[in-house]
């Protein structure tokens, strides 16, 4: 419990605007290349998430839930399966940050905000009644794609508690109807 806290309070932190007193870690401390762990694997220029942020067409647009010159929010494409209708990822657009450790802290500041962003849309747009967020680092952890990016999954208090709903795929007009949703209920 006393880690929790601890962590919480670093976070605390690191969301403070204009905190001086964090330095931003320097390039060469960053991890380098080398394995294909995730942590320190080579980034992969092409990966799905990389190309979601290049991809300025209708189609990839439609996924896209907010975007500004430092983050995008993106929902799982219509032919992904989702955890939950709703389900957005939050990632850095910068290329090269592989997982956590790799993004710099105002970058970090920005996506947590972001996810705050990503969950009161959520609620308003979606009627949430609960989110959970996860975020894997490294292949030994779960992560398959090594680019840094946060899951913002919604509940909505329906089924026992910690029973995972069914992955499914949306169709067509319900993807875009909570996309739109989403938009809608964004917080300016």
């Amino acid at each position: 419990m006393k880690t929790i806290r601890i962590l919480f309070a670093l976070l605390g932190l690191l969301l403070v605007p204009g905190t001086s007193s964090i330095a931003q870690i320097p390039e060469s401390e960053l991890p380098p290349p080398g394995t294909d762990s995730g942590l320190d694997g080579k980034y992969d220029p092409e990966n799905g998430i990389a190309q979601l942020i290049r991809d300025k067409s209708e189609e990839a647009a439609a996924s896209k839930i907010f975007e500004n010159e430092q983050v995008l929010v993106f929902m799982p494409l219509p032919e992904e399966e989702v955890v939950m209708p709703g389900h957005v990822l939050v990632v850095p657009k910068r290329l090269g940050a592989r997982n956590l450790l790799d993004l710099k802290p105002d970058e970090l500041r920005e996506i947590m905000a972001t996810v705050q962003k990503a969950a009161i849309a959520q609620r308003k747009g979606l009627g949430a009644t609960g989110f959970r967020v996860s975020q894997n680092n490294g292949i030994s952890s779960g992560q398959s794609v090594y680019h840094a990016h946060f899951h913002v999954v919604p509940y909505f208090g329906d089924g026992p508690l910690g029973t995972p709903a069914p992955r499914r795929k949306l169709a067509p007009e319900e993807y875009k109807s909570i996309a739109a949703k989403l938009r809608a209920a964004w917080p300016k």
